[in-house]
């Protein structure tokens, strides 16, 4: 029954079956299509006529199959219609020699055999297919990422500018804002991806560098809440300016525990708390020079609650959990102690700056 086959009938009828009824095989050569059947065909009836499995060679081939269609960009279901349009043909042509054979015992068992062979080549086709579009994806992946890093940086060559828009999806008529973040007060490089990837059109973690960059077309919202910078808006070609404004914009974020997305602009005086450190311990020696230790940690939070809540007692002891005479005690024995009054600007500048600066540093906690 097996000899009376003819393979080269059965794969010629298949691939121009295949080549007609598929729409992901149009524009295929239907004698290459018929090439690649006799790979997978030959082995299976070599293995009914031995009556044996598939041996571990064969198996590499129907895995490698399946991995040239994945390269060739056949998806995964076309490739098993086209399995099962095959298969078909070739159990028709097995069912009309068991039928002129007369030997229904014998036909029953090879039918039987033939589809235990067809379903372990489908198995091995479907894993080479599976882990070629991995490596495929994976490739992708790594290659956007590298594109993403070099735009960034500026790193890219002017004349591949077009291309690598065009494959991370980015428009060269559109400005993008970089968003640079960093994990830490118990945030992942994971959570910090997830927190930006709602709001941005591309995202680049560096687990190596310690950072995430995004980039958006607007400012992020306040429900971004950790702390992360916002570059200005720069076309593709002028997106290193807009990363340099938010790796400092993100320092200033992080040092002075800002829980939101921040620009540099919007902290003139807190970047000079942090360009002019020696103004700071000036600062600190005239402001808190007079309290040590806990003392001094208690005055620190009380004049910043007393400064956040613009001098407001009622406002500021609420917020520290103590009662308002308590915390206008406190006030009053700061300014007999160095002569400072938060009522007055400067007074109240130089006092902000050496909480800023105690906050920078890492004083403050």
């Amino acid at each position: 029954m097996l000899a009376a086959l003819s393979l080269e009938e059965i794969a010629a009828g298949a691939a121009a079956t295949v080549a007609r009824e598929i729409p992901a095989y149009h524009g295929q050569d239907p004698e290459q299509v018929r090439a690649e059947l006799l790979v997978v065909l030959a082995p299976v009836l070599a293995a009914l006529r031995e009556g044996r499995a598939a041996t571990a060679d064969e198996q590499r081939e129907f895995a490698a199959f399946g991995s040239l269609r994945a390269e060739q960009g056949i998806g995964l279901e076309p490739l098993l219609e086209a399995f099962r349009l095959t298969t078909r043909r070739a159990f028709d042509a097995l069912y009309e020699q068991i039928r002129r054979a007369d030997a229904p015992q014998a036909g029953l068992e090879l039918a039987r055999d033939f589809w235990d062979g067809c379903d372990r080549v489908s198995a091995a086709v479907v894993q080479g297919h599976r882990t070629r579009d991995l490596e495929k994806a994976r490739a992708a992946q790594e290659h956007r990422t590298l594109l993403l890093r070099q735009l960034v940086t500026g790193d890219l060559p002017t004349d591949y500018l077009a291309t690598a828009a065009a494959a991370l999806g980015l428009d060269l008529r559109t400005e993008y804002h970089v968003c640079h973040a960093r994990p830490g007060a118990g945030r992942t490089i994971a959570a910090v991806e997830w927190a930006l990837r709602p709001h941005t059109v591309a995202l680049l973690a560096e687990p190596g560098a310690d950072r995430v960059i995004g980039l958006a077309v607007r400012p992020l919202p306040a429900a971004v809440a950790l702390p992360a910078g916002l570059g200005p808006a720069r076309p593709p070609g002028r997106l290193r300016e807009s990363l340099a404004e938010a790796e400092r914009a993100d320092e200033l974020a992080v040092a002075f525990a800002l829980n939101r997305c921040v620009r540099a602009e919007e902290l003139p005086l807190h970047r000079a708390v942090l360009t002019l450190p020696a103004v700071g311990g000036q600062l600190i020696e005239q402001c808190f020079g007079h309290t040590t230790g806990e003392r001094r940690t208690t005055l620190v939070r009380t004049v910043d609650a007393y400064l956040a809540a613009d001098a407001n007692a009622e406002q500021a002891a609420a917020a520290l959990f103590v009662h308002p005479n308590t915390l206008r005690y406190r006030i009053r024995g700061l300014t007999v102690a160095t002569g400072l009054d938060p009522a007055r600007t400067e007074d109240a500048l130089a006092l902000w700056w050496a909480v800023r600066h105690l906050q920078a540093t890492g004083e403050l906690g």
